[in-house]
């Protein structure tokens, strides 16, 4: 009796721990119980009809219900302890059940972030290649800015030297054509009587006179070049300052391309380079302040020549018109020689005629004064227009300059966002790290409990060991892929830090 083997014995150990862990139930123990003490209350009656044991039959009874109460303790035992290990187990499952959730809810949120980091990318993207057309935009206005600049130049330098080498021929015409006339009169004063002398004293002053329009013109003439000259160097430093701006918009175009390239590869080697734009601002406002102030200029002098020349014009009329009047009145009164004959008559008439013929002169010279003064009027129309053309020049430029320093707005705004995101994406990788490691300890500990699970298995039946070894393993194949993903992150964010700092240093390297 005492080597016999217990059918609940044999029961309990066929049990997995899967199948408890499936059933996990009180109610499937406590039918277990009753159906064990039904098989021994079937055994009590098979034993007290056994005739060949008369020592047992006197003895079962008591030694039945001791037995009984015994067995019945040990497996009350058993039964609480294998609920006890049940709940445990059924713990110990949702919390992996828990972490693995935690984990596909950080792996999703991860993707989502990456998500976000690449639409922000593209919105930088999309910002520098709108950058990068306005800036060939303005390209094309500077150039065209500078081609029109280059024809009013050229077509203010022709219309002024034509005009100089006109009136300089022109006056020296007028020149040699009244000394042969003074000349003359000379020749004909030295035979003449005192009223000759008279008329030929007029006619010095006259010429004197007109010398002295003729040097005033000539002043006139150097003041006009001087004008052009100042001019011409406005309009060439109006260009340099326009190459130079030409030759910086081709620096930004560079540097966008360069921080588009950046961007693509998720750098940013930009914060050295702010400062080298401010200086084409400082440029291209001291050209306008040069340019502006040259043209101020100007304009007073030519304020002051009209200031200056006007009264000196009214007072050489004023000595012509009483030089005619004092000729007149000399002819009209009667001389002394006219009482002597025929000669002082013959005399008279030739004197009238030549004070006729002066009269003559002095008009046509007046009107060629007035002719001076129309061409001397259209040629400061001439330098006005040249002036307007060059202010319109500088409002291009001013403009110009204004979309530049909006382009370097735009510009640190970008490098601000991308200097956000590098942060961000720091933040990510160190996160993912801590759930990668995290992972890694989880995956240890259910290695772990897959293990003592093995080991507990290995004695119960095949097919429940079969199966729960495949529940472990799927559940340790899921985890080693959660923590393969997550490497390859880290692996990936950890190759785009180090491209990262050594595209810094390399920058740094080309800066220095």
């Amino acid at each position: 009796m005492e080597k016999r083997k217990w059918p609940w014995k044999k029961k309990l150990s066929e049990r997995s721990p899967g199948e408890s862990e499936s059933s996990g139930s009180f109610s499937s123990h406590s039918e277990r119980y009753s159906d064990e003490q039904e098989v021994l209350r079937e055994e009590q009656p098979s034993n007290d009809n056994n005739p060949h044991s008369p020592e047992v039959t006197s003895k079962a009874p008591s030694m039945d219900d001791e037995e009984v109460n015994e067995t019945v303790k040990s497996l009350t035992q058993k039964l609480s302890a294998a609920l006890v290990n049940i709940s445990t187990k059924e713990d110990l499952v949702k919390q992996h059940a828990k972490v693995a959730e935690e984990a596909i809810a950080g792996w999703e949120k991860a993707e989502n972030e990456v998500t976000s980091l690449k639409q922000q990318l593209e919105t930088a993207l999309q910002q520098n290649t709108n950058l990068e057309a306005r800036a060939n935009h303005l390209d094309g206005a500077l150039k065209e800015c500078v081609r029109q600049l280059r024809q009013s130049k050229d077509k203010q330098e022709k219309r002024i030297s034509n005009a100089i080498h006109e009136k300089s021929t022109e006056w020296e015409s007028q020149k040699a054509e009244l000394e042969r006339q003074i000349f003359d009169l000379q020749n004909k004063s030295s035979s003449q009587d005192p009223e000759t002398l008279l008329i030929l004293d007029s006619l010095e002053r006259e010429n004197t006179s007109l010398r002295q329009e003729l040097d005033s013109y000539l002043k006139e003439l150097e003041i006009v070049t001087i004008e052009r000259d100042l001019s011409t160097q406005a309009a060439e430093s109006a260009s340099k300052s326009q190459l130079e701006s030409i030759k910086k918009i081709a620096r930004l175009e560079a540097e966008c391309r360069k921080i588009q390239s950046n961007i693509a590869r998720k750098l940013n080697p930009l914060n050295n380079h702010n400062h080298k734009y401010f200086f084409y601002a400082e440029s291209l406002t001291d050209s306008c302040k040069s340019s502006s102030t040259s043209e101020h200029n100007c304009l007073d002098f030519d304020l002051l020549k009209n200031e200056k020349h006007s009264p000196k014009n009214l007072a050489v009329e004023i000595d012509i018109m009483d030089d005619f009047l004092e000729m007149e009145r000399l002819a009209s009164l009667p001389g002394p020689e006219q009482k002597d004959g025929p000669f002082s008559n013959s005399d008279s008439i030739s004197l009238r005629d030549e004070l006729e013929s002066m009269s003559k002169r002095v008009e046509e010279l007046e009107n060629e004064l007035k002719r001076v003064e129309m061409e001397k009027f259209e040629l400061q129309n001439a330098l006005e227009e040249s002036l307007d053309s060059l202010k319109g020049a500088e409002s291009k430029l001013k403009e110009v300059e204004k979309e530049l320093k909006a382009v370097n707005e735009t510009k640190e705004l970008l490098e601000f966002q991308l200097v956000g995101m590098e942060v961000e994406a720091r933040t990510h990788s160190e996160s993912i790290k801590a759930e990668i490691e995290r992972e890694k300890k989880l995956s240890g500990e259910l290695s772990a409990k897959c293990q003592e699970l093995e080991s507990i298995k290995s004695n119960a039946e095949p097919n429940a060991k079969q199966e729960e070894i495949a529940v472990a393993a799927d559940k340790l194949a899921e985890c080693q892929k959660t923590i393969a993903s997550l490497g390859r992150q880290l692996e990936s964010l950890a190759t785009l830090e180090d491209f990262l700092i050594e595209t810094s240093n390399i920058s740094n390297g080309g800066n220095a």
